[in-house]
């Protein structure tokens, strides 16, 4: 998941969950495919409130995870 070195852009409408993964073992990145079972992680739960766009890290070095603050470019 951590070796794209660019975010991965996902539409999520008004309403809508996504389950974003955070232990980066998951084989259909961004999303949580349930690899993290018997580890300490959980994937991250997200609702939106309205229609959005979200960046989710796709190099492994953001400070704010699972979301890209556009750490890859440095």
């Amino acid at each position: 998941m951590y070796s794209k070195g660019q975010p991965y852009v996902i539409d999520v409408a008004a309403g809508e969950t996504k389950y974003i993964c955070q232990c980066g073992k998951t084989s259909t990145p961004p999303y949580c495919d349930g690899s993290h079972k018997g580890s300490d992680n959980e994937p991250l739960e997200y609702t939106a409130s309205g229609d959005e766009q979200l960046y989710i890290c796709g190099c492994g070095k953001t400070s704010d995870k699972p979301f890209c603050d556009g750490s890859h470019n440095n």
